[in-house]
């Protein structure tokens, strides 16, 4: 089955604006029932310095069921890369949301607005070298400094200055795949790229539980508006890559060139050192010279022509 490649914004985007989809998808991602989702997510449109051009995040107001079966209001947010990125922009984005206050309504049905704890997914089409696996949880815990016990009971204070994260890694995906999850990523297979990198081939037999979702990005491969997004997307992209690879290239030859510059100028200095000790083996004979001349007489032009030096200078010695 042919898909768009929801590692692609707009390709996202289009997936999580279903709101049926959208609690689906992060019920996966997450291992918790989704009981609500916001149907439109916020965009927010950030600056890449290093680029020069605007970069997504996703962040979706959520109410989730906990293990203990209780409601609870979340923040969730979604950053996604293709290509390495420094860790800055991910905790610049992060730190946004931390001053964040949204409003909803609590378990006693009273509006509230207030900070939100937060979840955080980061979707990567890279691999963390030190992690042989599609799916990393990284859950904090509360431990008791003194026994080393870990304290199953959270507060707001806990809750609201710490939060889970979920790294997803798309390269990471085994050939046979089992888990939920696993399965579920096959969507993300950037193994199943087709000629256009904004199209991927699917086996349908990973995704037979997930019908719906490959449906969806299905139909958008009909869509020539969305096309038309997919192929804008990926010419930013690949020009900035070219760029990118450009600049790389240009900051190596000036780097050469700088080496190079800073080896003329060690020559430079040293030939101007050998000069200077060679003046100096010269102006040490010529008194030498001018000593033993005047050992014999009081100066005159011979003595003056031989040394080059002055009667003063001679009369010094």
């Amino acid at each position: 089955m042919k898909i768009i490649n929801p590692l692609y914004d707009q390709a996202f985007k289009y997936l999580m604006d279903n709101e049926q989809i959208a609690k689906k998808v992060m019920s996966i991602i997450l291992e918790q029932d989704v009981i609500s989702i916001q149907s439109k997510p916020v965009e927010t449109k950030l600056l890449d310095k290093r680029r020069d051009i605007p970069l997504s995040r996703f962040d979706y107001k959520a109410i989730i069921l906990t293990p203990d079966g209780k409601q609870k209001n979340v923040l969730i947010e979604v950053q996604k890369s293709k290509n390495p990125d420094p860790i800055v922009r991910f905790r610049r984005y992060l730190g946004k949301n931390y001053i964040r206050q949204e409003t909803y309504i609590d378990e006693h049905g009273h509006e509230i607005t207030a900070p939100l704890p937060i979840i955080t997914v980061y979707i990567l089409g890279y691999k963390l070298a030190e992690y042989d696996t599609p799916g990393l949880l990284i859950n904090n815990q509360v431990i008791d400094a003194v026994t080393k016990n870990v304290i199953n009971y959270k507060n707001e204070f806990i809750e609201l200055l710490t939060h889970p994260s979920y790294i997803l890694q798309v390269e990471r995906l085994k050939p046979v795949r089992k888990s939920k999850l696993e399965k579920f990523l096959s969507m993300f297979d950037q193994h199943c790229k087709t000629d256009d990198d904004f199209i991927l081939d699917i086996n349908d037999d990973d995704i037979v539980e997930f019908d719906d979702i490959a449906n969806h990005l299905n139909r958008a491969t009909q869509d020539e508006e969305m096309i038309r997004k997919l192929e804008y997307e990926e010419d930013i992209e690949q020009g900035y890559d070219k760029l990118e690879k450009d600049l790389e290239s240009s900051k190596l030859i000036i780097e050469e060139n700088k080496k190079e510059l800073e080896e003329k100028e060690k020559t430079i200095e040293e030939k101007e050192n050998e000069l200077k000790e060679k003046e100096k083996t010269i102006k040490e004979s010529k008194i030498k010279l001018a000593r033993k001349m005047k050992k014999y007489g009081e100066p005159n032009d011979e003595i003056i022509k031989e040394t080059g030096l002055s009667i003063i200078d001679i009369d010094a010695l």
